[in-house]
């Protein structure tokens, strides 16, 4: 017989009084010092954030995973993970899948990273299971997607919204607290567009007072399981207790553990833009317009989807994998690379990618020159750079801004376009010259 059998709260001595109750004397009541310590690191959230790579005003997508054949990993036709990655902007989203350590140390540590190596080259974050990052992200998480895990429910206990991206009904108590979240949360659709069911569950679930009440399930001590099971463990050790007051340790910061390799050639990626109508009427006025994109990680799609309609393709012609610079519209060449934009025209890449739109190559600040294939040649600069701005980013606006306008554009035309990544809420702004 155990000494003490610790719950969380009251309503676990309850089903313990109706299963086994001649192990309620041993019961104690001590909260849950998990919850505990993730409340005591929201005021923390900005530093998490930093410390995970997230740009200002990225949000962050936490996608849970238990352990066994029912989890978000293990599920037949599971493919949340992907799909995160697939469906949501890369410059307003970042991705972390916490992953529970028992699959971590069933599989193997390399097989787990093996496996998952095709989405953390697309930019998920896979924390190691050793570490605490998976509290720091839920700490900085806007949305969760989880399964019967208990990190599930501590999330849903932060408050953080969520969807159910699997859940084994079977694998819980009937009438549990975890019972009730799997009732409660909705289940992710496959048929309906992941981002506005995540902002379903961010409009619908603060105000929802069956989730508020489920909320309070957690625990029956909120912040002061520490004291209580200081005291209880003191007691049984028959030692008095320190005199200073126990307090719950905060969440360390993140520090950058193992990652996926850097890819020495720049990600595929599809790019949807959306040029206002002044972007080529007013070209030589100066009002450009405004160009809202937003990038998709090419590897990480399985079809045309409603997310990618009128979509074009950037990549490096450099990629080893044929398929992304032969149906490039936008072949992208980074500044070390040592070519100059001068030396596009005739250059091997024309001969090597004929059907290319065009080749933009990289300049200081995250600017770029692209060669077109009518011959037009624009120079884009970034006089207003935001954070998620790059070189990529600027190749993309100018191959919308000049498909968009008239063909061709005179030389020395110049405009000032504001381009907006999504819905992110800073804007950049791109002077581009036709030269």
């Amino acid at each position: 017989m155990p000494a003490a059998i610790v719950l969380s709260h009251d309503e676990q001595l309850r089903r313990l009084e109706d299963g086994c109750p001649e192990a309620v004397p041993r019961a104690v009541v001590a909260g849950d010092p998990c919850l505990d310590q993730l409340r005591a690191g929201l005021p923390f959230r900005a530093a998490y954030r930093r410390a995970l790579g997230l740009l200002p005003g990225q949000r962050l997508v936490v996608v849970s995973s238990t352990w066994g054949r029912d989890s978000v990993l293990g599920a037949p036709g599971a493919d949340v993970l992907r799909r995160a990655l697939a469906e949501l902007p890369a410059d307003e989203f970042r991705v972390l899948a916490a992953v529970h350590p028992n699959a971590w140390y069933g599989h193997g540590a390399w097989q787990i990273r093996h496996w998952l190596a095709p989405l953390t080259e697309s930019g998920m974050l896979l924390p190691a299971p050793e570490t605490e990052t998976w509290k720091a992200a839920l700490c900085a998480a806007d949305f969760l997607i989880g399964d019967h895990g208990s990190l599930t429910m501590y999330g849903t206990a932060l408050g953080i919204p969520c969807v159910l991206g699997a859940f084994s009904d079977s694998a819980v108590a009937p009438g549990s607290p975890m019972d009730r979240l799997g009732r409660l949360l909705p289940r992710l659709s496959r048929a309906v567009p992941l981002l506005p069911q995540l902002l379903h569950a961010a409009r619908a679930q603060p105000d929802d007072p069956e989730l508020a009440a489920l909320r309070q399930s957690v625990s029956s001590a909120p912040g002061d399981s520490a004291r209580r099971l200081r005291r209880l463990f003191y007691t049984w050790l028959k030692l008095p207790e320190p005199a200073h007051p126990a307090a719950t340790r905060a969440i360390p910061v993140p520090s950058p553990g193992p990652a996926a390799p850097r890819l020495p050639h720049l990600p595929a990626a599809l790019v949807t833009a959306t040029v206002g109508e002044a972007a080529g009427e007013d070209a030589e006025s100066g009002d450009g317009g405004t160009i809202r994109f937003q990038r998709f990680p090419a590897s990480a799609q399985r079809a045309q989807s409603r997310h990618l309609d009128g979509a074009h393709l950037a990549a490096d012609p450099d990629d080893p994998d044929p398929r992304w610079p032969r149906s490039a519209d936008v072949l992208l060449v980074p500044a070390e690379r040592g070519l100059l934009p001068d030396e596009v025209s005739g250059s091997s890449l024309t001969r090597r990618f004929p059907g290319c739109g065009a080749v933009a190559v990289e300049e200081s600040g995250h600017g770029c020159t692209a060669l077109f294939d009518d011959g037009t040649r624009l120079r884009a600069r970034w006089a207003e750079r935001p954070a998620w701005a790059s070189f990529a980013v600027a190749a993309s606006a100018a191959y919308a801004w000049v498909r968009s306008g008239p063909v061709p554009l005179r030389p020395g035309a110049r405009a000032r376009v504001t381009v907006r990544a999504g819905d992110h809420p800073e804007a950049g702004l791109v002077e581009f010259t036709v030269r």
